[in-house]
């Protein structure tokens, strides 16, 4: 059964008795054949030596470049203008021949990097364009069950139970609800625009314990604002652990939650493109060598190192050598740390003072696939610009469809107005600010 079947299932079954079923979605999920497969995959692989996984993560590479070779129009030229020999024994050597795929180049590739096999089944989703581009994605569909084999993989070496366990997550916008149940992680979604409404985190704590949540997830500054509500309400909530996702978070705003909750804490990187997965520490970064091949390739600073990637999850769209925005930072005393375009304390301000921060604000909009870049511009609070490079503009009907995204997400917390400009501004390391403030009150 599909993810989307379930989900379709899931949205007509009466509200009312909406809770009574989810043991069913939970089992549907944990109990599909290719979670199992990947989650025994994964079993296996936490058992094997060094030069095993190692070995099996070179298997996986090529079979990976043999698919994208004979199904993808764009890697099928590409594999020939560079003859890139697959018959050969380096399989690294052959790797190296193909150049990065930035996501410019994505973008421009448009439907040749899609996969023409017609067994594949798949679904549409965009990438935000956290570096001020938006880039059409198409997925496997049975990579959803992937996609939560590795995360629950991860998630039970901190006493997660994929069948029991219940988690609160603060992301993304409710659409005028307090929060909504995803069925299929057995999770409640809170918005952190949620917070900035007057005893948010007393309802919150008790949304969550009526619930039965003993995990937390979601955004790092979403999940620091609601702690700091809960001290100063003088509030307590059981958590055993929590995970963090879609943005980096502050270590000593870490240490403050996990202090104030008595519990552990850890953090998850990854992409909607489905082509890298690490396990993020203070001063360490694991990728995980079953989910793809990853590459640290020096960067034009001392000591950074870019992260270039090739995804073994989906085939639809594959990402070989796709080269991200962010960076791992390399001591010399050998400690990693992960940084880019996701590592950023810039915020926006919204009305009554509310801090929106980028995981927040990123966009996940059709209206945006075909413009340059984007960018907000804010020198007041509670309004803000959006500035988008395109030469020719976005109808009435795409405007009003993307200011409507925005004032869900923020629950009427900003306000946006639309300007086209011919570029916007950069980082020193050239890549597009996801946002510019000035404002005095920042």
């Amino acid at each position: 059964m599909s993810g989307s079947t379930l989900k379709a299932m899931y949205e007509k079954i009466p509200t009312s008795v909406k809770a009574a079923f989810s043991p069913f979605f939970v089992h549907a999920m944990v109990d599909n054949p290719e979670f199992k497969r990947t989650w025994e995959e994964l079993e296996r692989f936490d058992a094997m030596s060094g030069d095993e996984r190692h070995a099996l993560q070179l298997v996986k590479l090529r079979e990976t470049l043999a698919y994208a070779r004979d199904n993808v129009p764009y890697y099928g030229r590409l594999f020939e203008e560079r003859d890139v020999d697959l018959s050969r024994e380096d399989i690294l050597t052959e790797l190296a021949k193909l150049p990065l795929l930035e996501k410019a180049d994505a973008i421009a590739a448009g439907d040749s990097l899609y996969s023409i096999d017609p067994r594949l089944k798949y679904f549409e989703t965009f990438t935000g364009g956290s570096s001020g581009q938006a880039l059409r994605v198409l997925l496997d569909q049975s990579s959803v069950y992937r996609e939560r084999a590795f995360a629950c993989h991860t998630y039970a070496k901190h006493g997660f139970d994929i069948r029991k366990s219940r988690t609160a997550a603060f992301w993304g916008h409710n659409k005028q609800m307090d929060y909504y149940y995803s069925p299929l992680k057995n999770e409640i979604v809170i918005s952190p625009f949620r917070l900035y409404r007057e005893q948010s985190a007393r309802e919150i704590v008790r949304d969550i314990r009526k619930f039965g949540a003993m995990f937390l997830a979601g955004y790092p500054s979403a999940i620091f604002q609601f702690v700091q509500l809960m001290k100063r309400e003088g509030l307590t909530l059981p958590v055993e652990h929590i995970f963090y996702y879609a943005e980096n978070y502050d270590p000593d705003k870490r240490v403050f939650v996990d202090s104030y909750l008595k519990c552990t804490s850890s953090s998850d990187y990854g992409h909607t493109e489905h082509a890298v997965k690490a396990e993020v520490g203070d001063d360490s970064v694991e990728f995980n060598d079953l989910y793809g091949y990853t590459e640290l390739l020096p960067s034009d600073e001392p000591g950074e190192f870019r992260i270039v990637c090739t995804g073994f999850t989906s085939k639809k769209m594959p990402f070989i050598r796709y080269a991200t925005d962010d960076v791992v930072k390399i001591g010399a005393d050998g400690k990693r740390c992960l940084i880019g375009h996701k590592r950023s304390d810039v915020f926006l301000l919204g009305k009554g003072g509310a801090r929106i921060f980028k995981g927040a604000m990123t966009l996940h909009v059709d209206e945006l696939s075909g413009i340059g870049a984007y960018q907000y511009y804010q020198s007041e609070p509670g309004r803000a610009k959006l500035l988008i490079v395109a030469p020719g503009g976005l109808t009435k009907t795409q405007e009003n469809n993307v200011m409507g995204y925005i004032n869900r997400r923020t629950e009427g917390l900003l306000d946006i107005e639309i300007e086209y400009v011919n570029e916007v501004k950069v980082s020193k390391r050239g890549k597009a600010l996801w946002a510019v403030v000035e404002t005095s009150e920042l």
